[in-house]
């Protein structure tokens, strides 16, 4: 009986392990620090929190998380913290794409090379928004008023910069007007900017999907052009992305996980497989319907190769307009 329920016992113990991607060394042995770029409440919080809650509800993680809140300058203070971490798999990084952004305008010399892309997760969306009176029914009655005159029509962004400017200047420049005698005027967040549109301060703005929906559903305001690869579904269906406007040009306004430099490749191989199981699971999909976000997951190999691509476009963009401050020697 003894041996039986040693047997017994032993078994369960392996289908437990068996549960969560296995790994060698026993990672992961200790709680995992996870180390958002941003406040909490945030949009890079909530994503952590959102992984937290799927890893947990789908047990694909044996331990826990240790969520450390590190806001300020743009990320670049969590990008620090996390870079000096060498070789320490039991910490993880939330951050967008400020991560290469900000080497590139020189506010840090940290890029997403300095420390170890993991998994992309979720992407939001970015639109072009008018006011529903708006005489501009389509992007083509803006881009016709451009071609005439390039400072004809003022666009309302929250930052610069941001997904929120590429979203005006790759479309522009794809369609032959030259981006930099386009008028951007940033505002201080998506709230203000909303405002500023609606009070008939900005002709256009563009702007995250979730930041307009409200006052779209509202009768307030429209929504002329989607950044997303593939049309959208449900009540956005027929608004154009810019491919199907023959333009090719696609922004994911992204949020992924990083991890410090120098992990090992078990480690690596760990969350590719952590991952990858948690984006196919109800736990995660209900994150996204709660949080209105896309799925966008890439693993570890794949995130890395778009980042160096999209570093390169954001480089060629910021430098013809001169905000390449990071590159110059």
């Amino acid at each position: 009986m003894t041996t039986l329920r040693g047997l017994a016992i032993g078994f369960a113990g392996v289908l437990a392990m068996m549960t969560a991607p296995a790994m060698a060394a026993g990672y992961p042995d200790k709680p995992v620090e996870m180390v958002v770029a941003g406040n909490a409440g945030g949009g890079l919080d909530l994503t952590g929190r959102a992984m937290e809650t799927a890893l947990r509800e789908a047990k694909l993680f044996p331990q826990t998380f240790v969520i450390k809140n590190v806001g300020g300058a743009g990320g670049n203070v969590a990008r620090t913290q996390v870079n000096q971490k060498k070789g320490d798999g039991h910490v993880l990084y939330v951050e967008s794409n400020r991560i290469y952004v900000n080497r590139i305008v020189g506010t840090t010399p940290l890029t997403h090379k300095d420390v170890t892309p993991i998994g992309r997760l979720i992407t939001e969306y970015v639109a072009w928004v008018v006011r529903a009176d708006s005489p501009f029914k389509s992007p083509q009655d803006i881009f016709d008023k451009l071609k005439q005159n390039p400072e004809s029509v003022p666009f309302g962004v929250g930052t610069v910069p941001s997904n929120d400017q590429m979203n005006i200047l790759r479309p522009v420049m794809a369609s032959g007007i030259d981006p930099k005698k386009i008028k951007v005027v940033s505002f201080k967040s998506g709230g203000d900017l909303m405002i500023q549109l609606l009070g008939g301060h900005v002709p256009v703005i563009s702007t995250g999907l979730s930041e307009a929906i409200e006052q779209v559903k509202a009768g307030k305001a429209r929504v002329i052009a989607v950044s997303a690869p593939q049309p959208l579904p449900g009540d956005l269906a027929k608004v154009p992305t810019w491919r199907s406007l023959g333009i090719d040009v696609a922004i994911l306004h992204w949020r992924g996980v990083f991890a410090p430099p120098g992990i090992s490749k078990d480690v690596i191989a760990y969350w590719d497989k952590a991952l990858g199981q948690m984006v196919k699971t109800d736990a995660w999909k209900q994150q996204l319907e709660k949080h209105g976000w896309f799925d966008a997951y890439a693993d570890s190999a794949t995130f890395r190769k778009d980042l160096d691509a999209e570093e390169k476009i954001y480089t060629e963009i910021l430098t013809d307009l001169g905000m390449a401050k990071g590159l110059k020697k």
